[in-house]
């Protein structure tokens, strides 16, 4: 909060002209009386009795001029910079919060519970992209309708997810506004001054129009007019209220007014504070909101290939699988048949025990199916995170379909090259470098593999092979691929390009990135 130099308020124009010109008021009215009750005759004892009761009236007036004197002629008053700047702290982080509290209920509305549909606000400006409708979705992606919703619902609660995260992080902004205090004036002289000057202004007008009267009446009302005008009981309480006035004055309490002008400088700022609160909480969330609703549109739009790489939804591909009946051959480089339980775009259930990483049993994509000629079946299955998949989302040429085309089978082509080395060798390696020493081997148990290009920001993919002789018998696994004829498993880990390595390195290793450069997978 930026400190104002000068933390009081006075007029240097209350001068002693003004202070004068109250006194001459005064006086006008003290001499005017004075006038009237030296001129009016005493002779009759009903006169007396009534004009001597009023000369308290002209005391009071005069003891009021002479408070009046006393009083100062401006004051410098100063409000504690320090109470108010903690208590507007205070308000900014009140309404900060209740912002901030506002913005995360309004996200019940743009993105409606247990509903495929996501209301963006009109203050969003997406430029371009668009967030599809379920059934548009569930056509470009040739789902069915349970599944184009179950898919649509988890990627706007995961977006829902990500606003929220990002919110909480970013909601310490209100430790680094600073914001400067207005400074109303305040003369509590000149406010008292001018009640004063009032008083008297309304007391002598009274008077005046009594007297004029009083000069006016006939003999037979004059008695009437003359009472009229000295009317004491009631002008000693106008004199008294002058005083009092004038008293006060004389006697200004400094620690008061300093209280009452440290309230009325909050009071001030006030508004202007929450103002500010709500106008940065909008600014950063909206910003936030409009960054997470793109990432949508495009996990949208990219859905068939980010998603997964092989198209088709899980319940597509089981409902597919329900109507083959009779069990594909391939053919692959020799003249003899194989019958295979399995081709690309088919789904198998990986289980969490035998593929710790995947936390629980998983429907995964088969990617590719690769035949050897001694009876070897390879087959290259989607075992990635969604974690690493969020990295790979990040690769440079996301950013659109045309540089995402040119990417997508430079991941396929490796899958497949690993395949075929797999299927091919003697020894039934995948033919790529060893990537990582130092992996996670409770969630990593199969060695890791990485192939990088020999360019610049080279894309990375990461493989683990697995013998289906290997697994535990117990795997259900096991059995299932046994029975398609399937012999080896390459499964797809991840792929990332050089910016974005650590991140998903730091996905299967216990340390750091820097021992993946010793194998080919680094700078």
């Amino acid at each position: 909060m930026s400190e104002i130099p000068e933390h009081s308020c006075h007029d240097s124009e209350s001068s002693e002209s003004e202070k004068d010109s109250v006194c001459e008021i005064f006086d006008t009215v003290i001499n005017f009386l004075e006038y009237i009750y030296e001129d009016v005759s005493k002779d009759s004892s009903i006169f007396k009795d009534l004009v001597e009761k009023y000369k308290p009236v002209i005391d009071s007036l005069k003891q009021a001029k002479d408070a009046y004197d006393q009083s100062p002629e401006y004051l410098e008053i100063r409000y504690d910079f320090y109470e108010v700047s903690s208590r507007l702290k205070e308000e900014f982080n009140k309404e900060y919060k209740a912002s901030l509290n506002a913005f995360i209920s309004s996200l019940d509305k743009i993105f409606p519970a247990k509903i495929a549909e996501v209301n963006v606000p009109k203050y969003c400006n997406l430029e371009g992209h668009k967030i599809p409708k379920v059934k548009k979705f569930q056509r470009n992606n040739n789902l069915s309708p349970d599944a184009a919703d179950s898919e649509y619902i988890q990627l706007t609660l995961e977006t829902k997810e990500t606003v929220i995260d990002s919110v909480h992080e970013k909601d310490d902004t209100s430790s680094f506004i600073e914001f400067e205090v207005s400074q109303p004036e305040y003369d509590p002289v000149r406010e008292n001054t001018d009640r004063l000057v009032k008083l008297l202004a309304d007391f002598s007008g009274i008077k005046y129009d009594e007297f004029n009267a009083m000069l006016e009446s006939n003999v037979d009302v004059r008695m009437e007019r003359v009472e009229a005008f000295f009317n004491y009981e009631r002008d000693l309480e106008w004199a008294k209220t002058i005083l009092d006035c004038a008293d006060g004055m004389r006697d200004l309490d400094e620690e008061l007014l300093a209280r009452e002008y440290t309230e009325i400088v909050f009071e001030e700022n006030c508004p202007n504070v929450r103002t500010l609160a709500k106008s940065v909480v909008e600014e950063k969330m909206e910003s936030i909101l409009e960054g997470e609703l793109k990432v949508l549109s495009e996990k949208f739009r990219t859905y068939e290939v980010a998603g997964e790489i092989a198209s088709g939804s899980l319940k597509k591909v089981a409902k597919r699988k329900r109507s083959n009946k009779s069990k594909p051959t391939i053919e692959e480089g020799s003249s003899q048949l194989v019958e295979i339980g399995l081709k690309a775009g088919d789904a198998v259930t990986l289980d969490s025990e035998t593929f710790p990483w995947l936390k629980e049993d998983s429907i995964v994509d088969v990617l590719h199916v690769e035949r050897g000629g001694d009876g070897t079946v390879v087959a290259v299955v989607d075992a990635r995170t969604e974690e690493a998949k969020k990295v790979e989302h990040k690769m440079t040429g996301y950013e659109n379909d045309e540089k995402k085309r040119d990417i997508l089978p430079i991941i396929k082509d490796k899958l497949t090259m690993a395949a075929k080395c797999v299927a091919t060798s003697e020894d039934k390696s995948v033919g790529l470098p060893i990537g990582l020493n130092n992996r996670l081997r409770e969630l990593y148990p199969f060695i890791i593999y990485a192939w990088k290009e020999q360019t610049h920001n080279a894309k990375r993919v990461y493989v683990s092979k697995v013998s289906i002789e290997d697994m535990p018998d117990e795997s259900e696994t096991k059995k299932s691929l046994q029975e398609a004829g399937v012999t080896e498993v390459v499964l797809f880990l991840g792929a990332c390009d050089k910016q974005n390595q650590e991140s998903l390195v730091a996905l299967f290793i216990d340390g750091n990135s820097r021992d993946a450069a010793k194998y080919g997978a680094g700078a």
